[in-house]
């Protein structure tokens, strides 16, 4: 007598055993249904198992009706396991946070983001357009994503204008920089750290117009020869003018978060500014200017100011030399540093005239009337060119609004955009907060792009940054942000929705009646947790006028220009340096039924 084999093997083959027996079971119903349907000559119904035998032995004849039946029977099966794989492959698409897309905002609160809302508005703001029967997509708005909840596209109109917070990685260059650039019918404008996004757009913006490249620290240009140079006094004519310039290089020297000094730091400011003027009247360079903040005696620019009719800005000049030694040294020395980026050289043939007929001058002026492409880059941080980025931004923005103001509808067309990425680290622009809601009225919509809430703190300040914020028509958060009261704020704008709670109560003891009561309520659509961790491929939308969307990132990769994209990253880009890889979620579709629309 042989002794027992192991558990798991018995297990086994009784596995084995049962998975034979379904098959042949299933085999065989297979054969029978035709049969008992059809009922061909010696059909008499002994049973699933006997009809196959039946069959073999010639006791039932298969006939042409059999036939039909038995192929009908296996278009149903397949349709059956292809749904089922569909339906199961759908599932596990969906990232954890989609259930919330039905608590959300609908299509109709999103109309005006719809395609037919933008190209309505495109009719209305762009007067080049008021005429054309079938407008494209690209000339009615810059797209933004798919809703989850029905799948419909999502565009911002050309009065809109954007704050983008997203966190490290999170795809924001690919999803909301990239294709906003490539699609823009009109001249744009573009800040950025790396490269990359000129190796990405650099074709397709060539093939609309010029391409410009401000690259004084060669991020981008690095063994190629320098295309153009900058004037940053051309257009100085007042004091008003000088004091705008000044600020661009007071925000960018200011360390994150440091306190301005009540005293010293305007009066900096304002010494650089009045020499600024005393440079731009006087037809000197921007490096006059510094080689004057490095010498407290030098009353040149004083002079040059009280000949060409400036005698106020002038006496003040000579007040702070005629100050105290420790009170001059200190304002002068603030002067020094805020203009510390004219003392590399790399930075300075940038900004100063070349005999070289290669490189052209670049005029704001006369780029806002035309298709052409300006990219500015930046590493950020102390003595980098940022304060000349922040500087030539806003002389591109000045010349758009005064274009603006003699163009029909006082809107520039096609519109001028600006998409601001890691605009906190280059592109400090102090008034930006309360130039957004003025500029998206002049066809001058700007993306402004950071990766927190607290970065924008440390460049604008709180009540600053909440107001630049609350202005933009269009906010989007990409995830991968782990500030708890930024979350905390944005989940209690998401809302609240009702959720019922069952419980089961016994009265008396033992075989007691038991009794089931439901109960309702209010819980978070999104926690902070769920937003900390939102799922790449996934955006939270807010937009004015209309309750916050979630939606799906529409990355250049599934895009109309995915192709020619890869074809200029091939060209300018051949070592493939960046990973342009995407998450699984992100480039798959969604399960819309899933996420059917709640009924309002």
């Amino acid at each position: 007598m042989s002794a027992p084999g192991p558990a798991g093997s018995n297990d086994s083959a009784g596995l084995v055993v049962g998975g034979v027996s379904a098959t042949l079971l299933a085999a065989a119903g297979g054969v029978w249904l035709p049969l008992k349907l059809a009922r061909p000559p010696g059909f008499t119904d002994q049973g699933i198992l006997a009809a196959p035998v039946d069959l073999a032995t010639g006791a039932i004849e298969w006939t042409a009706a059999c036939t039909a039946y038995a192929a009908a029977e296996v278009g149903v099966a397949g349709l059956l396991i292809a749904g089922g794989a569909w339906a199961w492959s759908k599932r596990r698409r969906r990232s954890r946070v989609d259930s919330a897309a039905r608590h959300m905002a609908n299509r109709k609160d999103l109309a005006h983001l719809s395609p037919a809302g933008v190209t309505e508005s495109a009719r209305r703001l762009r007067a080049s357009l008021a005429d054309v029967k079938t407008i494209a997509p690209d000339d009615a708005g810059v797209k933004i994503g798919n809703t989850l909840a029905g799948g419909m596209e999502l565009r911002q109109s050309w009065e809109d204008m954007a704050v983008d917070i997203w966190g490290p990685r999170t795809g924001k260059t690919t999803s909301r920089a990239i294709p906003a650039i490539v699609a823009n019918p009109g001249p744009t404008l573009v800040t950025s750290v790396k490269g990359d996004i000129v190796d990405a757009t650099y074709d397709l913006r060539e093939q609309r117009g010029r391409i410009w490249i401000f690259d004084p620290q060669r991020i981008w240009s690095q063994g190629r020869e320098q295309g153009l140079w900058w004037n940053p006094l051309r257009g100085i004519d007042t004091i008003t003018d000088a004091r705008r310039l000044a600020e661009h290089f007071a925000s960018a020297e200011r360390e994150p978060g440091m306190q301005r000094d009540a005293f010293f730091d305007p009066s900096s400011e304002e010494l650089v500014a009045n020499m600024l003027l005393a440079a731009a009247v006087g037809g000197r360079s921007v490096l006059d200017v510094y080689r004057w903040a490095v010498n407290p005696r030098d009353d040149t620019a004083a002079t040059i100011l009280r000949d060409a009719g400036f005698p106020l800005p002038a006496d003040s000049i000579n007040g702070v030399i005629n100050m105290p030694d420790k009170t001059r040294g200190g304002i002068y020395a603030g002067a020094q540093k805020m203009l510390m980026c004219l003392t590399e050289p790399s930075v300075t043939a940038w900004v100063t005239p070349t005999s070289s007929p290669m490189v052209r001058e670049f005029v704001p002026t006369d780029f806002v009337a035309t298709t052409d492409t300006l990219y500015l880059m930046s590493k950020g941080g102390p003595g980098t060119p940022a304060p000349l980025i922040a500087a030539l931004t806003d002389a591109v923005l000045r010349a758009g609004e005064v274009r603006a103001q003699t163009s029909p509808g006082h809107r520039l067309d096609p519109p001028l955009l600006a998409v601001l990425d890691e605009a906190a680290n280059i592109c400090r622009l102090r008034q930006l907060p309360s130039l957004y809601s003025f500029y998206g009225s002049h066809g001058i919509p700007i993306i402004t792009i950071l990766q927190s809430y607290a970065q924008g703190i440390d460049v604008w300040g709180r009540e600053g940054m909440r107001k630049l914020w609350s202005a933009a028509n269009v906010r989007t958060y990409g995830g991968g942000v782990a500030d708890p009261e930024f979350l905390e704020e944005m989940s209690k704008l998401i809302g609240e929705h009702d959720v019922v709670t069952r419980s089961t109560s016994t009265s008396g003891s033992g075989w007691g009646q038991r009794s089931v009561s439901h109960q309702p309520r209010r819980q978070r659509i999104l926690d902070v947790a769920e937003l900390h961790a939102l799922p790449r491929g996934r955006m939270v939308v807010f937009s004015s006028g209309a309750p916050p969307a979630l939606a799906r990132t529409a990355p250049w990769q599934t895009g109309p220009y995915a192709d020619a994209i890869r074809a200029s990253i091939a060209r300018w880009d051949p070592t493939s340096k960046t990973d342009w890889a995407l998450v699984e979620e992100s480039t798959r579709e969604f399960d819309s039924a899933a996420l059917r629309e709640p009924q309002r």
